[in-house]
Protein backbone atom coordinates (compact mmCIF):
# COMPACT_ATOMS: atom_id res chain seq x y z
CA UNK A 1 0.00 0.00 0.00
CA UNK A 2 1.29 3.65 -1.08
CA UNK A 3 2.78 5.60 2.07
CA UNK A 4 0.93 8.38 2.98
CA UNK A 5 2.45 11.84 2.21
CA UNK A 6 2.51 14.53 5.13
CA UNK A 7 2.90 17.49 5.19
CA UNK A 8 3.64 19.45 8.50
CA UNK A 9 3.46 23.04 10.06
CA UNK A 10 4.77 23.98 13.05
CA UNK A 11 8.69 22.93 14.34
CA UNK A 12 8.27 23.73 17.81
CA UNK A 13 9.47 21.12 20.09
CA UNK A 14 6.02 18.91 19.58
CA UNK A 15 6.61 19.89 15.76
CA UNK A 16 10.06 18.10 16.00
CA UNK A 17 8.51 15.08 17.74
CA UNK A 18 6.00 14.73 15.47
CA UNK A 19 7.97 15.26 12.67
CA UNK A 20 10.54 12.86 13.87
CA UNK A 21 8.08 10.19 14.51
CA UNK A 22 6.58 10.30 10.95
CA UNK A 23 9.82 10.51 9.27
CA UNK A 24 11.65 7.46 11.58
CA UNK A 25 8.94 5.40 13.44
CA UNK A 26 5.67 5.16 11.55
CA UNK A 27 6.80 2.70 8.54
CA UNK A 28 3.20 3.67 6.26
CA UNK A 29 4.05 7.19 6.30
CA UNK A 30 6.18 9.54 4.60
CA UNK A 31 7.44 13.13 5.77
CA UNK A 32 7.20 15.33 2.14
CA UNK A 33 7.33 18.53 3.60
CA UNK A 34 8.01 20.54 6.69
CA UNK A 35 6.77 24.31 6.94
CA UNK A 36 8.23 26.78 9.82
CA UNK A 37 8.26 31.02 9.39
CA UNK A 38 11.62 30.41 10.93
CA UNK A 39 14.18 29.91 8.79
CA UNK A 40 16.67 28.54 11.27
CA UNK A 41 14.54 25.76 12.18
CA UNK A 42 14.77 25.04 8.38
CA UNK A 43 18.44 25.31 7.85
CA UNK A 44 18.43 23.18 11.00
CA UNK A 45 16.00 20.38 9.31
CA UNK A 46 18.22 20.24 6.32
CA UNK A 47 21.32 19.61 8.12
CA UNK A 48 20.11 16.80 10.65
CA UNK A 49 17.62 14.86 7.82
CA UNK A 50 17.76 13.86 4.85
CA UNK A 51 15.22 16.56 4.63
CA UNK A 52 11.76 16.57 2.85
CA UNK A 53 10.85 19.66 0.77
CA UNK A 54 11.23 22.59 3.31
CA UNK A 55 9.15 25.68 2.94
CA UNK A 56 8.13 28.81 4.66
CA UNK A 57 4.94 29.91 3.25
CA UNK A 58 2.47 27.45 4.09
CA UNK A 59 -0.13 27.84 1.30
CA UNK A 60 3.19 27.33 -1.03
CA UNK A 61 3.46 23.82 0.26
CA UNK A 62 0.23 22.67 0.25
CA UNK A 63 -0.03 23.76 -3.46
CA UNK A 64 3.75 22.05 -4.66
CA UNK A 65 4.44 19.41 -2.03
CA UNK A 66 1.87 16.66 -3.63
CA UNK A 67 0.46 15.83 -0.20
CA UNK A 68 -2.10 13.41 0.51
CA UNK A 69 -2.10 15.11 4.21
CA UNK A 70 -0.95 17.91 6.41
CA UNK A 71 -0.28 17.66 10.61
CA UNK A 72 -1.36 21.35 12.15
CA UNK A 73 1.38 21.77 14.94
CA UNK A 74 1.19 25.29 14.27
CA UNK A 75 0.18 27.77 16.79
CA UNK A 76 -3.42 27.73 17.96
CA UNK A 77 -4.42 31.74 16.93
CA UNK A 78 -3.55 30.28 13.06
CA UNK A 79 -5.18 26.91 13.12
CA UNK A 80 -8.47 28.45 11.40
CA UNK A 81 -6.42 29.68 8.51
CA UNK A 82 -4.55 26.32 8.48
CA UNK A 83 -7.55 23.92 8.49
CA UNK A 84 -9.68 26.10 6.05
CA UNK A 85 -6.70 26.22 3.52
CA UNK A 86 -6.17 22.12 3.80
CA UNK A 87 -9.58 21.21 2.69
CA UNK A 88 -9.87 23.46 0.13
CA UNK A 89 -6.31 21.41 -0.98
CA UNK A 90 -8.57 18.13 -0.23
CA UNK A 91 -6.41 17.17 2.68
CA UNK A 92 -6.85 14.87 5.84
CA UNK A 93 -5.77 16.49 8.81
CA UNK A 94 -4.00 15.78 12.10
CA UNK A 95 -4.64 18.81 14.00
CA UNK A 96 -3.18 19.30 17.45
CA UNK A 97 -5.60 20.81 20.26
CA UNK A 98 -7.48 23.03 20.90
CA UNK A 99 -8.48 23.25 17.45
CA UNK A 100 -9.17 27.19 17.71
CA UNK A 101 -8.75 29.78 20.15
CA UNK A 102 -12.49 29.19 21.38
CA UNK A 103 -15.62 27.74 20.93
CA UNK A 104 -17.07 29.90 18.05
CA UNK A 105 -13.68 29.15 16.47
CA UNK A 106 -13.82 25.27 16.93
CA UNK A 107 -17.12 25.14 15.61
CA UNK A 108 -16.06 27.10 12.24
CA UNK A 109 -13.11 24.03 12.05
CA UNK A 110 -15.62 21.44 12.74
CA UNK A 111 -18.15 22.67 10.24
CA UNK A 112 -15.07 23.18 8.08
CA UNK A 113 -13.86 19.42 8.83
CA UNK A 114 -17.27 17.87 8.36
CA UNK A 115 -17.42 19.44 4.70
CA UNK A 116 -14.27 18.19 3.39
CA UNK A 117 -15.00 14.55 3.88
CA UNK A 118 -11.61 13.77 5.15
CA UNK A 119 -9.69 12.01 8.15
CA UNK A 120 -9.86 14.66 10.49
CA UNK A 121 -7.64 14.01 13.20
CA UNK A 122 -7.56 15.95 17.35
CA UNK A 123 -4.51 15.64 19.15
CA UNK A 124 -5.51 14.86 22.71
CA UNK A 125 -2.83 12.32 23.13
CA UNK A 126 -3.73 11.09 26.55
CA UNK A 127 -6.25 8.73 24.88
CA UNK A 128 -3.40 7.06 23.91
CA UNK A 129 -1.25 6.72 26.76
CA UNK A 130 -1.51 2.90 27.88
CA UNK A 131 -2.91 3.92 31.41
CA UNK A 132 -5.61 6.13 30.05
CA UNK A 133 -6.26 3.94 27.12
CA UNK A 134 -6.85 1.14 30.21
CA UNK A 135 -8.64 2.97 32.42
CA UNK A 136 -11.61 3.56 29.62
CA UNK A 137 -11.64 0.03 28.83
CA UNK A 138 -12.51 -1.40 32.59
CA UNK A 139 -15.10 2.03 32.66
CA UNK A 140 -16.48 0.60 29.33
CA UNK A 141 -16.48 -2.93 31.42
CA UNK A 142 -18.40 -1.85 34.27
CA UNK A 143 -15.24 -2.61 36.24
CA UNK A 144 -16.08 0.59 38.93
CA UNK A 145 -19.84 0.75 38.10
CA UNK A 146 -21.10 3.74 36.73
CA UNK A 147 -18.11 6.91 36.82
CA UNK A 148 -19.33 9.44 39.00
CA UNK A 149 -16.08 11.69 40.05
CA UNK A 150 -13.40 12.93 37.37
CA UNK A 151 -10.20 14.33 39.27
CA UNK A 152 -6.99 15.90 37.02
CA UNK A 153 -4.18 17.93 38.03
CA UNK A 154 -2.30 19.13 34.37
CA UNK A 155 1.18 21.00 36.44
CA UNK A 156 3.98 22.29 34.28
CA UNK A 157 7.37 23.03 35.84
CA UNK A 158 7.90 26.40 37.54
CA UNK A 159 10.92 27.02 35.50
CA UNK A 160 9.18 27.11 32.65
CA UNK A 161 6.34 30.03 33.77
CA UNK A 162 7.64 32.95 32.34
CA UNK A 163 8.57 31.79 29.02
CA UNK A 164 4.99 30.96 29.28
CA UNK A 165 3.74 34.60 29.41
CA UNK A 166 4.79 35.59 25.80
CA UNK A 167 3.49 31.92 24.61
CA UNK A 168 -0.17 32.65 26.04
CA UNK A 169 -0.73 35.38 23.32
CA UNK A 170 -0.79 32.52 20.58
CA UNK A 171 -2.10 29.70 22.71
CA UNK A 172 -4.79 30.75 24.63
CA UNK A 173 -5.33 31.23 28.55
CA UNK A 174 -4.01 28.19 30.76
CA UNK A 175 -7.44 27.24 32.00
CA UNK A 176 -8.24 26.63 27.86
CA UNK A 177 -4.23 25.58 26.44
CA UNK A 178 -3.57 22.90 29.01
CA UNK A 179 -7.02 22.58 30.85
CA UNK A 180 -8.84 21.28 27.56
CA UNK A 181 -6.32 17.82 27.91
CA UNK A 182 -8.69 17.29 31.47
CA UNK A 183 -11.93 18.53 30.37
CA UNK A 184 -11.55 15.84 27.28
CA UNK A 185 -10.44 13.17 29.37
CA UNK A 186 -13.44 14.17 31.94
CA UNK A 187 -16.07 13.50 28.87
CA UNK A 188 -14.54 10.90 27.36
CA UNK A 189 -14.57 8.78 30.36
CA UNK A 190 -17.49 10.20 32.32
CA UNK A 191 -19.25 9.84 28.87
CA UNK A 192 -21.21 13.42 30.01
CA UNK A 193 -21.56 17.05 29.00
CA UNK A 194 -20.58 19.78 31.41
CA UNK A 195 -23.70 21.75 32.67
CA UNK A 196 -22.33 23.89 35.54
CA UNK A 197 -19.37 25.16 36.52
CA UNK A 198 -17.12 27.51 39.39
CA UNK A 199 -13.72 28.61 39.24
CA UNK A 200 -11.15 30.41 41.00
CA UNK A 201 -7.23 31.21 40.99
CA UNK A 202 -4.76 33.25 40.25
CA UNK A 203 -1.39 34.34 39.37
CA UNK A 204 0.17 33.72 42.88
CA UNK A 205 3.67 33.69 41.23
CA UNK A 206 4.28 34.79 38.19
CA UNK A 207 2.09 38.34 38.08
CA UNK A 208 1.88 39.01 34.07
CA UNK A 209 -0.70 36.66 33.74
CA UNK A 210 -3.06 38.52 36.19
CA UNK A 211 -2.99 41.58 33.01
CA UNK A 212 -4.83 39.28 31.19
CA UNK A 213 -7.06 37.40 33.61
CA UNK A 214 -4.74 34.53 33.29
CA UNK A 215 -3.74 32.13 35.85
CA UNK A 216 -0.50 30.44 36.90
CA UNK A 217 -2.74 27.87 38.58
CA UNK A 218 -6.29 27.28 38.41
CA UNK A 219 -9.02 25.36 40.04
CA UNK A 220 -12.59 24.85 38.95
CA UNK A 221 -15.58 22.24 39.56
CA UNK A 222 -17.97 21.19 37.18
CA UNK A 223 -21.42 19.56 37.37
CA UNK A 224 -22.12 17.48 34.04
CA UNK A 225 -25.73 16.24 32.92
CA UNK A 226 -25.97 13.09 34.45
CA UNK A 227 -24.63 14.50 37.80
CA UNK A 228 -21.38 13.23 37.95
CA UNK A 229 -18.66 15.85 38.77
CA UNK A 230 -14.94 16.58 37.78
CA UNK A 231 -12.31 18.92 39.84
CA UNK A 232 -9.64 20.22 37.48
CA UNK A 233 -6.64 21.44 38.90
CA UNK A 234 -4.46 23.27 35.88
CA UNK A 235 -0.97 24.92 37.09
CA UNK A 236 1.92 25.97 35.88
CA UNK A 237 4.43 26.56 39.17
CA UNK A 238 5.01 22.90 40.20
CA UNK A 239 8.31 22.86 42.05
CA UNK A 240 9.39 19.08 41.29
CA UNK A 241 8.73 19.14 37.91
CA UNK A 242 6.09 18.22 34.83
CA UNK A 243 3.14 16.27 36.91
CA UNK A 244 -0.16 15.01 35.55
CA UNK A 245 -2.45 12.87 38.09
CA UNK A 246 -6.06 11.53 37.53
CA UNK A 247 -8.52 9.75 39.46
CA UNK A 248 -11.95 8.17 38.38
CA UNK A 249 -14.33 7.45 41.28
CA UNK A 250 -17.26 5.12 40.47
CA UNK A 251 -20.22 3.34 42.27
CA UNK A 252 -17.98 0.05 42.75
CA UNK A 253 -14.40 1.21 42.48
CA UNK A 254 -11.94 3.69 41.91
CA UNK A 255 -8.92 4.60 39.03
CA UNK A 256 -6.07 6.89 39.34
CA UNK A 257 -3.63 7.00 37.17
CA UNK A 258 0.33 8.44 37.77
CA UNK A 259 -0.53 9.42 41.31
CA UNK A 260 3.34 10.06 41.26
CA UNK A 261 4.99 11.43 38.60
CA UNK A 262 8.09 9.03 38.45
CA UNK A 263 10.36 9.84 36.01
CA UNK A 264 11.88 5.88 36.82
CA UNK A 265 11.38 2.73 39.43
CA UNK A 266 14.47 3.55 41.23
CA UNK A 267 13.77 4.95 44.84
CA UNK A 268 17.19 6.11 46.18
CA UNK A 269 17.20 6.00 50.28
CA UNK A 270 19.60 9.03 51.72
CA UNK A 271 20.01 10.27 55.54
CA UNK A 272 17.44 13.30 53.96
CA UNK A 273 14.94 10.15 53.24
CA UNK A 274 13.08 8.24 50.64
CA UNK A 275 14.08 9.99 46.84
CA UNK A 276 12.74 9.20 43.53
CA UNK A 277 13.73 11.61 40.60
CA UNK A 278 10.13 13.09 38.36
CA UNK A 279 9.48 13.88 35.14
CA UNK A 280 11.01 17.37 34.63
CA UNK A 281 9.40 17.52 31.00
CA UNK A 282 6.19 16.81 29.10
CA UNK A 283 7.76 15.21 26.06
CA UNK A 284 8.85 12.76 28.67
CA UNK A 285 5.76 11.29 29.64
CA UNK A 286 3.95 11.56 26.79
CA UNK A 287 6.11 10.50 23.90
CA UNK A 288 5.03 7.26 23.13
CA UNK A 289 1.66 8.18 23.33
CA UNK A 290 2.36 11.20 20.67
CA UNK A 291 3.83 8.30 18.27
CA UNK A 292 0.57 6.69 18.50
CA UNK A 293 -1.91 9.35 18.30
CA UNK A 294 0.06 9.74 14.79
CA UNK A 295 0.65 6.19 14.07
CA UNK A 296 -3.34 5.62 14.48
CA UNK A 297 -3.84 9.03 12.14
CA UNK A 298 -1.90 7.05 9.09
CA UNK A 299 -3.79 4.19 10.16
CA UNK A 300 -7.06 5.93 9.39
CA UNK A 301 -5.95 7.95 6.20
CA UNK A 302 -4.99 4.59 4.66
CA UNK A 303 -8.25 2.59 5.85
CA UNK A 304 -10.76 6.05 4.94
CA UNK A 305 -12.31 4.93 8.17
CA UNK A 306 -11.79 6.95 11.37
CA UNK A 307 -12.51 4.59 14.23
CA UNK A 308 -10.67 5.82 17.33
CA UNK A 309 -9.10 9.24 16.61
CA UNK A 310 -10.96 11.97 18.50
CA UNK A 311 -12.80 14.17 16.29
CA UNK A 312 -13.42 18.14 15.63
CA UNK A 313 -16.11 18.01 17.47
CA UNK A 314 -14.56 16.05 20.69
CA UNK A 315 -12.75 19.44 20.78
CA UNK A 316 -15.57 21.55 20.02
CA UNK A 317 -16.94 19.63 23.40
CA UNK A 318 -13.46 20.58 25.24
CA UNK A 319 -13.64 24.24 24.57
CA UNK A 320 -16.84 24.45 25.60
CA UNK A 321 -16.63 23.47 29.01
CA UNK A 322 -13.00 25.68 28.98
CA UNK A 323 -15.02 28.80 28.05
CA UNK A 324 -18.10 27.81 30.49
CA UNK A 325 -14.51 27.35 33.43
CA UNK A 326 -13.15 30.76 32.23
CA UNK A 327 -17.02 32.44 32.68
CA UNK A 328 -17.04 31.15 35.83
CA UNK A 329 -13.47 32.30 36.99
CA UNK A 330 -14.24 35.81 35.30
CA UNK A 331 -17.26 36.06 37.28
CA UNK A 332 -15.71 35.61 40.53
CA UNK A 333 -13.32 38.33 39.41
CA UNK A 334 -15.82 40.91 39.97
CA UNK A 335 -17.31 39.81 42.84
Amino acid sequence: MKKVRVGLVGLGPLGRVHAENLMFRIPNAELAAVCTRTQAKLDEVRREWETPEVYTDYAEMLEKAKLDAVAVISPTNVHLEHVRLAVEAGLHVFIEKPTGMDAAECAEIERLAAAGGKIFAVGFMRRFDASYADAKRRIEAGEIGTPVFFRGYSLDPVWQGEAQVARAEANGKWFLDMGVHDYDLARWLLGAEPKKAYACGGAYVFGDFAKNHDVDNGFSLVQFDNNAAAFFYCGRTAPHGSHVESEIIGTKGTLRICESPRRARVTQFTRGGEVHECIDHYLDRWGEAYYQEMQQFVNEVQAGEQSVSATAGDCTGAVRLAEMILEAYEKQLDE
